[in-house]
């Protein structure tokens, strides 16, 4: 027989899982409906760009999706761009809604970056990074090996955020050349 659910049972299957690692690690998560992942794309700090996607329910909800340009001089620094992309983040809290969680790619210095500008503001938001070679959950100082339904979940996250930052990129350098 055949699961009619079985996708929905799937994303359920992850997000539960993901919630217990992260209540095992400490975060206080009452709910995990809206995720944020955010990833900053330059070359050599040229055309510095972010993006932030939106997970609802474990599904891109590609409507919510934000691209940001990196305004500071120095675009090449990740920290810097992560801190700017969070000062202008939580100046939209209301007309964008307050995630659950926050995920960075990145690693302690992303993580730290970002959530610093989170509670210099009073803005209490749970925030995770991402690292790779093996994928790691940062998680304060923390890191979790992630494998499994976890591993898919927040992987499928990370390659978003990194996709859509990139493209926005992309397309800054290609403008950048035709203008010329």
């Amino acid at each position: 027989m055949q699961n009619p659910n079985l996708y929905e049972d799937l994303r359920t299957g992850e997000l539960k899982e993901f919630k217990q690692l992260l209540i095992h690690c400490k975060l206080s998560i009452v709910n995990l409906s809206r995720i944020e992942c955010y990833d900053v794309a330059h070359l050599s700090g040229t055309n510095a760009t972010a993006s932030m996607v939106t997970f609802v329910n474990g599904e891109a909800d590609k409507s919510l999706y934000r691209h940001f340009r990196i305004r500071q001089k120095k675009g090449n620094s990740d920290i810097d761009s992560m801190k700017e992309v969070a000062g202008r983040r939580i100046k939209h809290l209301e007309g964008w809604d307050k995630p659950d969680l926050i995920i960075v790619d990145g690693g302690v210095a992303q993580v730290k970056a970002f959530t610093s500008i989170l509670y210099s503001n009073e803005v209490n938001i749970p925030v995770v990074g991402i690292a790779k070679h093996p994928d790691r959950l940062i998680v304060g100082e923390q890191k979790i090996r992630l494998e499994g339904k976890v591993l898919n979940l927040v992987s499928r996250m990370r390659d978003e955020a990194h996709r859509f930052a990139r493209r926005y990129h992309h397309k800054l350098v290609s403008l950048e050349l035709t203008s010329r």
